[in-house]
């Protein structure tokens, strides 16, 4: 292998590495503007009982990243999820009053065993997906769904609005049908100004 091919197969790996580590950077400022990139530094997200991760494998990010979905994926599950997952956030991270209380989580799915380079300009997400607070706002959001989700790996686009501002995490995850969702979470009364609870 000549020198000029050593090169350039290092400087491809490299890229590599610097396209997720960049694609999935927070903003250079600090304080608020930290979390404008929206992609997830300000939000602490579980979804049924598992926390998710920083995605830092370079080679899964690159094959995720190498179908089209147009989704800066940074995060991931180690652990399988079920069908009719739950998710909860709280503000955190590099500046928790980025986001505020949180008020509504949205999430949209990508099956990546649904993508067919020969067929698909890009991966379109599973229409009728939406989620439902298990009580209050601040609680468990369950994912209702028309059909049952089918065994494979997902891209779930968390989005999670507060009371001031939003954030997203994009999450590499697998459902297994077979589990049964984590409990529901009720959550708890907001707190008035000047009221406090015993």
């Amino acid at each position: 292998m000549s020198l000029s091919v050593l090169a350039l197969s290092a400087l491809l790996l490299l890229s590599d590495e610097q396209s997720q580590k960049d694609r999935c950077a927070p903003n250079e400022k600090h304080g608020p503007m930290a979390c404008i990139n929206r992609n997830g530094h300000c939000l602490n997200l579980v979804v049924d009982g598992h926390t998710t991760l920083p995605l830092t494998d370079k080679a899964t990010a690159k094959r995720v990243h190498a179908i089209k979905h147009y989704e800066d994926v940074c995060w991931r599950l180690d652990r399988p999820v079920s069908g009719r997952f739950r998710a909860s956030a709280l503000a955190a991270g590099l500046d928790p009053k980025f986001l505020g209380e949180v008020q509504h989580i949205d999430v949209i799915l990508l099956a990546l065993g649904d993508y067919d380079p020969d067929l698909d300009s890009r991966l379109e997400p599973l229409r009728g997906i939406r989620t439902e607070a298990d009580g209050y706002r601040n609680g468990t959001w369950q994912i209702r769904s028309p059909q049952p989700l089918a065994a494979g790996e997902y891209i779930a686009v968390f989005r999670v609005s507060g009371t001031s501002n939003w954030d997203k995490q994009a999450v590499l995850l697998t459902v297994d049908p077979s589990l049964s969702p984590a409990p529901a979470d009720e959550g708890r009364p907001p707190q008035r100004s000047g009221v406090r609870d015993h």
